[in-house]
This record gives C-alpha cells, structure tokens and sequence, in this order.
C-alpha cells in the first residue's frame, strides 16, 4: 500500500508551484482568439446599424439638377434649370422591422461569443490534460529510471562478489537502459504538450486543482452551443417578416425649384417642385427575396434541430465516460496494490537468494505499468469531469 501511496504523492508533485486556476487560463487563451479582439469593432458596428434603422432616411438622400433649352433647334431663348433633393422615405412599419433585425443580429453575435468561449474552454481543458498525463509519466519513468540504476549497482556488486552471473548484469543494464530510452521519449512529450499549452493560452506554468462536476441543471435549451442556433432562427424570421411586409422599394419625396422663361426678352420666373415616386409592387421583386428568407429560416431550423441531437447526445456520452473512468479508477487501484505487494515480496527474496533477477525484473515492469494504468486512470476521470462539465456548457 505504500506504492499507493507514492503514485499519488508523485501525481501531486507533478505539478508546478502556481497561483492561476483553469478559469485564468480560459480567460488567458479567449483574449488571445480573434473573435475577442474583434468584439469592440463588432460592437460599434451594430451600434451603426441601429443607428442606420432610427434614421430619417432609409438611404442617402440625392441631390437632383436638370437644364432644358432650345438652343439646337429654334435658338428662341427658352431656358428651364432646375435643382432639388429627392429623400427616400421608409415604408410603413418598415423602420421597426429593420431595428429587429439588428437586435436579433446582435443578439446571435453575442450568442456566438459565448459559444465559441464554450469551445476555447474546451480546448483549454483538454490541453491541461494532456500536459498533467506526460508529466505524471515522465515523474513515474523517472522514478523508475532511478530504480533500474540501483538495482543494476546491486547486482554489478553481486557479480563482483560471485553472487550472481554476469548474464543478469547484463539484463539489469538493459533493463536501466529501457528506462532512460523511455524517459527520453517522456521528455519530448511533456515538452510538446506544454508547448500547445502554451500556444492556447499564453501561460509559462500550468494552473492547479482540479475541477467539481457541476451541480446546477442545465436545459438544452439555455445551452451555450445552441443558443446561437436559436438566435438564427429569430434573425431568419425576422428577415422573413421583413421580404413579406415589404413588397415594393422605398418611396422618394422630390423637392426643388425651378427657374424657366420662353423667349429671350421675357422674364425668368421661378417655381417650387414636388415630385413623388412609388416603385410598384412585382413578383420579380419579391418572389426570389421571400423564397431566400423562407430557405434561410429552414436551414436554420434545421440546423438547430440537428445541433440539439449532437449536444445531447454528447452530453450523455460524457456522462457515460466518466462513469467508466470511475470503474476503471477502482480496478486499476486494485491491479496496483496487489502489483506492489507482490513486487514487495519478491524483492526481500530476491535479495536473500531465493528468486532468480528475470522473476524480479518481471515483478519490477508489473509494478510499474499497474502503477503508471493507476495514475493514468485517476487523470483520466479528472478529465472525464472536465469534459462532462464542457458538454453541459459550463465553464471552469
């Protein structure tokens, strides 16, 4: 039992001194993504489009100047030039449906935020992981390898003394060898999967603990993978709403005045204008932008529909994960207590001559890998709830 001990220990002592959670380290790597840095820009751009809906005008209004004479073919000194400004004006009901156009955008915009820090948790999570399983590995190899020098100094020494044969040297130098082969490749594991650590987060230490399987339930429908889905559904409809109501392009108001006279010796006289133009209504116009906004709010249904089965059916495979890693941590702690304890007894008989070093080092390598399934296990249902916890949408 005082291996079970040590394997726990050596987990705990494979970890860095540090002040940072993983909750720091999530935070860290969603500054460091795109779609952060751009939230200020994008913010501003909504705010533009909700402005853009509140105008006074649906579209830039137009300056308007005209000039008529008769100079190429009477030349009788009739002259006409007008100026005005034509200002489109916003349908009925129109300027309320682009505003929630804009609030719907917005609101999947921030939806989406949201999800995609869902999935940078995730990948946070999992690199974490993976550093804290090379280093328990590389801390176990270690060990070994210090393991494998004594013993092969305490049978160099038996050799020497005509105890042992010089075959079992030989495989006492093989077996440190193998170690330190092993320990070399734990290296550049842990060394790969700090440095994706690294890369993800901007973070030199790993942050410590470990995270508590949520407690709070969590609907499908709150679901931070599915809320964007749900927002698409409401910007497609509003979309909708907005091709069926509008059915013509927007009207425009033309105000100018206008300077004329007939004949050279007669006096300009001026007017004031007004011209108003109404677009008719036609199913060239509105057939192919009603069926796009129908296909759109379609897809999104169905894209909804479809994330709702993968969210659900992930969050069940996560359960059912850690529920195997529990069994498997219960097992594995069994396989190692009886390893150590027979690993114990065949080293005291070893070192009274009873037992031949193939027995030993064969008892020395049940030990070790039952030690190194142990540690691996009870990692692996620390990661189970980290990947439980993120199925159900909760952050660290």
């Amino acid at each position: 039992m005082g291996y079970l001990l040590a394997a726990v220990a050596g987990v705990a002592a494979a970890l860095p001194c540090h002040a940072q959670s993983l909750r720091d380290a999530v935070e860290a790597a969603w500054l460091r993504q795109p779609l952060a840095q751009a939230r200020p820009a994008r913010a501003e751009e909504f705010a533009a489009k909700r402005d853009a809906a509140h105008a006074w005008f649906p579209e830039p209004p137009s300056l308007v100047v005209g000039n008529r004479d008769d100079r190429f073919h009477r030349d009788q000194g009739a002259r006409e030039l007008s100026a005005g400004i034509a200002l489109p004006l916003w349908l009925p009901g129109e300027q309320g449906r682009q505003d929630t156009i804009v609030s719907a955008e917005r609101d999947q915009y921030t939806a989406a935020l949201a999800a995609a820090k869902l999935k940078v948790a995730g990948e946070v999570r999992e690199a974490y992981w993976q550093v804290r399983l090379t280093e328990t590995e590389l801390a176990l190899v270690r060990r070994k390898v210090e393991e494998a020098a004594v013993l092969a100094a305490d049978v160099e020494r038996r050799v020497n003394a005509g105890d042992l044969a010089r075959v079992d040297l030989n495989q006492a130098q093989a077996a440190e060898r193998l170690a330190r082969a092993a320990r070399a490749e734990g290296e550049i594991k842990t060394f790969r999967a700090r440095q994706g650590f690294n890369v993800l987060t901007g973070l030199s230490r790993l942050p410590g603990g470990e995270e508590t399987l949520g407690t709070q339930a969590v609907s499908l429908d709150d679901h931070p993978l599915l809320a964007p889905l749900q927002r698409a559904v409401a910007t497609t409809q509003a979309k909708l709403n907005l091709a069926t109501q509008n059915l013509r392009n927007n009207p425009e108001l033309e105000l100018g005045l206008r300077r004329e006279r007939g004949l050279f010796d007669e006096p300009y006289s001026h007017s004031l204008e007004v011209r108003f133009r109404l677009p008719f209504a036609t199913d060239a116009r509105n057939k192919p932008r009603i069926a796009a906004a129908n296909g759109e709010m379609i897809e999104a249904h169905a894209a909804y529909n479809l994330e709702r089965s993968k969210v659900a059916a992930e969050i069940e495979a996560a359960r059912r994960e850690l529920e195997q890693a529990r069994t498997v941590v219960q097992l594995t702690q069994a396989r190692f207590a009886l390893a150590a304890d027979t690993q114990g007894l065949l080293a005291k008989a070893f070192a009274l001559g009873e037992l031949d070093l193939i027995s030993r080092l064969r008892a020395e390598n049940e030990r070790f890998e039952a030690e190194l399934n142990f540690t691996r296990a009870a990692l692996e249902a620390s990661r189970a709830v980290s990947r439980l916890n993120n199925a159900l949408g909760l952050l660290p």
